[in-house]
């Protein structure tokens, strides 16, 4: 079962769309998109950064690769971002066999489309999604000491809400780009290629969202594997096998690689930002969406 997006799907596009926009930033860069040759089935998991990148895509590449048994920080290739080397990606992804997952931060208009691929996009409370950002900022050996995400709650949430996008400098984790990131994936046509799943429902029951992720990418594993992936990617197992799951973690990015997994879970900010901080937040992200879309980004299917 898909999420209840009801308002937001359309039929099948009958023509791919081109990459209409380019995505540059400290990271990103999806230029290099040029390099990438596709394979039929091939799978790109896009979402904005700690929304469950990979929780996700560890998921993906297990049901892909029919095993539990993957180095997801491997296998998984982010090729638009400027980490690894581009020569590098793509001998990686060449040399994959089997069916492949992608992984992106990029908005859908930035993203190369292949009807005979599958785009799965998650999305989490933007203020879970700030919090966790905090965090995962002071874990990045190359974050700088003045970081506004370093600073006080109230402070970073004002930069968070208030910070113009840019299309030039993409990866500065606001408020704003992860709102173009949603509505460029739930706005119709939405092409049937196309899933969206939010963090929230996959905290409440990861063994169905494993059940979404597996009809939209046409796999039929049997009961028992479905269940060895459930356990396999809980929160604690991913955390006590860190080396495996976090990305660049056999590339000295994170002072410690399993603080990547931090703590998981949502609404861990309460009673950490000031009411007028809050308030701010709500009438901000309010013109910026319907109702009904901002109930679903915040809360996914407990929100409609």
């Amino acid at each position: 079962m898909k999420p209840q997006l009801d308002e937001h799907k359309g039929n099948t596009m009958t023509a791919a769309p081109n990459i209409r926009r380019r995505y540059k930033g400290g990271f990103t860069n999806t230029d290099r998109w040029a390099r990438f040759t596709p394979r039929s089935g091939d799978v790109f998991v896009s979402t904005p950064p700690k929304c469950g990148t990979t929780w996700t895509t560890t998921i993906v590449a297990m049901l892909c690769q029919g095993t539990t048994d993957v180095n997801s920080a491997e296998s998984v290739q982010w090729l638009d971002a400027e980490v690894v080397p581009i020569e590098e990606a793509v001998a990686a992804l060449q040399a994959h066999e089997g069916r492949r997952c992608i992984k992106s931060h990029t908005p859908f208009d930035g993203m190369p489309y292949y009807a005979d691929a599958t785009y799965i996009a998650v999305y989490r409370h933007p203020i879970d999604m700030l919090f966790s950002h905090r965090k995962h900022t002071a874990n990045m050996k190359c974050a700088a000491p003045d970081h506004p995400y370093l600073g006080d709650a109230d402070g970073s949430l004002k930069y968070f809400i208030n910070r113009a996008l840019d299309f030039d400098d993409y990866d500065d984790g606001i408020l704003a780009a992860m709102v173009r990131h949603y509505l460029s994936f739930i706005t119709a046509p939405v092409p049937e290629n196309v899933l969206a799943i939010h963090y929230s429902d996959m905290l409440a029951d990861a063994r169905s969202v494993i059940g979404q992720i597996c009809a939209m990418i046409g796999a039929a594993p049997d009961d028992p594997f479905l269940d060895e992936i459930h356990e396999a990617t809980k929160f604690s197992s991913m955390k006590a096998q860190a080396d495996r799951y976090a990305p660049f973690a056999n590339r000295d990015f994170w002072h410690d690689s399993a603080a990547f997994f931090d703590s998981g879970g949502t609404g861990k900010w309460d009673g950490k930002l000031s009411k007028a901080a809050l308030s701010d937040y709500r009438q901000h992200v309010a013109s910026m969406m319907s109702a009904k879309q901002l109930a679903w980004l915040e809360h996914g299917s407990a929100g409609q």
